[in-house]
């Protein structure tokens, strides 16, 4: 991204680029047990673990992760 320009503002848009994707991928993978359901229900809806991969969670949790995926999809549609 930088090769072609050396301008301050682009140097900035990278910097939030690179924040914002940061941002992203510390949520993704939060491994903090109280946020656990949620990042397993993301992960469910981008297709990074089944159903089966959750197997032996007990049934509210699952159902909530189910939840959860919906919800994420709603919003990324």
């Amino acid at each position: 991204m930088l090769r072609d320009s050396a301008e301050p503002d682009k140097i900035w848009r990278i910097d939030d680029f690179l924040s914002e994707k940061r941002k992203e991928f510390n949520r993704k993978y939060d491994f903090r047990y109280s946020v656990l359901i949620g990042v397993f229900g993301r992960l469910l809806q981008e297709g990074w673990v089944t159903q089966e991969d959750l197997a032996g969670l007990q049934a509210d949790k699952l159902e909530f992760i189910q939840t959860i995926a919906a919800m994420d999809k709603q919003r990324d549609d």
